[in-house]
């Protein structure tokens, strides 16, 4: 059995993967965690792991809580990926490979691994972004803006009007709000939808053919509705390009 961690800018997820395949994917905030937390909630119950992978884009801190954690209660050292030049019949879009976020690499040899075709991959969080893989496996680089959460704290932080007017109220279902809070929610959500419908277009157009849409990502719901698109909803997908290199290496 392998125990794959995925840590995000504020979620980790960890789900395990043995010869029957990945298991179900469990998510919690990390913010307050400590190495206790990590032993408490994913180490105590599960069998000693064979290996384990993290994928890690959540800083030093919360990296080394879980590699302290894992060392003192099974003494095994984790393996933390880092983007390369190539890995699983697909190929880094970027002259300097590491500079590619890990959890960007893995979401793309998921998808990769699904389906050899063009996706264009589309995980939403703290940060929004956006990256297309041919059906050659050729990583074709990527946007990054921020996420829905992070626009909105942003504007408010930044302005003093719009943030004196923004203390109450809220949007719906309308593109237009009738109060500011709801006008800069709405904003944000529909700014990054567009974003995503013109990168899934300028990929089409490039190609002459039909990408596929993948979504994940823990805030991928907010937007989704307001994608015209037809789209893939993949929640686990680091993981699945974690247990995809993991299935790699062992082979």
């Amino acid at each position: 059995m392998i125990l794959l961690f995925d840590i995000g800018n504020t979620r980790i997820k960890w789900a395990t993967f043995d010869e029957r395949g990945l298991g179900s994917q469990t998510a919690a905030v990390h913010a307050d965690w400590n190495a206790d937390n990590v032993t408490n909630t994913v180490l105590a119950g599960l069998p000693r792991p064979d290996r384990v992978l993290i994928s890690n884009v959540g800083g030093s801190r919360i990296g080394n809580v879980v590699r302290n954690a894992i060392e003192k209660y099974w003494q095994r050292i984790p393996e933390f990926m880092a983007s390369t030049s190539s890995a699983c019949d697909v190929r880094n879009a970027y002259p300097v490979p590491e500079n590619l976020g890990v959890d960007r690499w893995l979401a793309v040899i998921a998808a990769h691994a699904r389906k050899q075709q063009l996706n264009c991959v589309v995980s939403v969080g703290t940060a929004m972004t956006i990256d297309g893989v041919d059906a050659t496996g050729l990583h074709l680089g990527g946007v990054i803006v921020p996420g829905p959460a992070l626009m909105v704290t942003s504007l408010l932080r930044n302005t003093s009007e719009i943030a004196r007017r923004a203390t109450q109220g809220s949007a719906d279902e309308s593109l237009f709000a009738d109060n500011t809070l709801g006008a800069v929610q709405q904003g944000a959500v529909h700014a990054l939808a567009a974003l995503v419908e013109r990168s899934f277009d300028a990929m089409r157009l490039a190609a002459r053919t039909e990408p596929e849409l993948i979504l994940t990502g823990g805030a991928a719901a907010l937007i989704s509705p307001l994608i015209h698109r037809e789209q893939t909803a993949i929640p686990d997908l680091v993981l699945q390009g974690l247990a995809r290199y993991a299935a790699s290496s062992q082979e």
